[in-house]
């Protein structure tokens, strides 16, 4: 039998138990279907995963900042240490600050006292905190210098207890900042209580503010922080010869594996259940088939007998074994490359053509060999019917 009558016949007989079959192509279609949308969506739902959890523990912000202890040296980096730094293909955010822990702030005859934070538009990206309301310090805040500020929820609610401070005038020392945005979201003590200047006002206007003495940053995979945290020690150390034992490089391995083990159990409870999809589609299949062997015992008998040899009739049964698979698959495979375009958008994530179209072959490939394993059995075991036997069968 030509290899193209074999097919034919295959198909047709597949066809015509559509209905036997479709509860186990359902399956095989599912999973497919949810390994090519975890195999492209993968890596990008990740990052994205692991940046909303880790907004819980900043487990990817990394602290440079001098050692209290070492008296030797003034204790200050540079622009140019920020430049360098920027220049870490691991660091999404290079936020230089300097920094006041008390100030007198005034609002008509209210008065207290808070931190003062020098900033530029990189901070926030290395905090918990965002906005609010209002807006938050920008680029040209910072380039023009501008007397604007932001404020942590304590501040507003020591400074304006019964009042809306955007658009309002405080004194910050002798000094006036309009108020342009109030600060939501997680904040730490110092973020709550504290209000947020352009660092180039603050270091132009407040004596002491000048030198930069701490430099947050934000690296941009929970795998890459250590990585990139001895990066930042060395270029610190090479731009400050002789103070290397001053300089503190801080970042959280324990926040990062907090994370990484949250990710982790989400990931292997999403393999485990597809695994067990396919598993229960190919046991589906091999269970069909086996039930078709059973039903057409006569015509195995028959064909034997009229010359067929077990080679064809192991063909035959695992060719419709193998095209029940495929085609389950290849449903799968459309409907997870709809999937896949649905949802890179609600999840505004990325989508690599190369990484969706091995995820396909790959996809397809192994619902190829799903059909394979699961149809081997039963096509060993109709090939090796007996003939009279199988004639005999009611």
């Amino acid at each position: 039998m030509r290899f193209d009558d074999l097919l034919a016949m295959c198909w047709r007989l597949v066809l015509r138990n559509r209905r036997r079959y479709k509860a186990v192509m359902a399956g095989i279609a599912l999973g497919t279907a949810g390994f090519i949308i975890m195999q492209t969506l993968g890596d990008s739902v990740e990052r994205k995963m692991g940046d909303n959890l880790e907004l819980l523990g900043e487990a990817t912000i990394v602290k440079a900042e001098w050692d209290n202890d070492e008296n030797y040296h003034p204790g200050e980096y540079h622009m140019k240490d920020v430049a360098k730094l920027k220049q870490l293909p691991d660091l999404v955010a290079v936020a230089p600050v300097v920094s006041l822990p008390e100030v007198d702030a005034f609002f008509r005859t209210t008065q207290w006292t808070p931190g003062l934070f020098g900033v530029d538009q990189s901070y926030w990206r290395t905090q918990t905190c965002n906005l609010g309301r209002g807006r938050l310090i920008g680029p040209s805040d910072v380039v023009g210098r501008k007397t604007v500020c932001v404020m942590g929820k304590e501040v507003v609610e020591k400074l304006f207890p019964n009042e809306d401070p955007l658009g309002k005038t405080i004194r910050v020392g002798n000094l006036s900042f309009r108020v342009v945005g109030v600060l939501g979201g997680i904040q730490h003590t110092y973020i709550k209580r504290g209000i947020f200047i352009p660092i180039s006002t603050a270091q132009n206007l407040f004596k002491g503010l000048y030198w930069i003495r701490t430099i947050y940053m934000r690296v941009g995979n929970w795998d890459r922080v250590e990585k990139a945290q001895q990066d930042v020690m060395n270029i610190l150390k090479a731009s400050h010869p002789g103070y290397e034992d001053g300089i503190r490089v801080i970042h959280y391995p324990r926040r990062i594996e907090r994370v990484r083990g949250t990710v982790y159990i989400v990931k292997l409870f999403v393999w485990a259940s597809l695994s067990v999809t396919l598993v229960l589609g190919g046991l589906g299949v091999s269970n069909v088939m086996l039930s078709a062997v059973q039903e057409r015992t006569s015509e195995i008998g028959l064909r034997k007998a009229l010359g067929a040899k077990e080679e064809v009739i192991l063909l035959q049964f695992l060719t419709e074994s193998v095209l029940i698979s495929f085609v389950a698959g290849s449903l799968g495979v459309a409907l997870g490359v709809v999937s896949v375009q649905l949802l890179k958008g609600r999840l505004d994530v990325e989508v690599s053509t190369i990484v969706m179209t091995t995820s396909i072959i790959v996809g397809l490939v192994f619902t190829f060999l799903l059909g394979v394993v699961s149809g081997l059995y039963p096509s060993i075991r109709a090939s090796r019917l007996d003939s009279v036997t199988a004639m005999r069968f009611e």
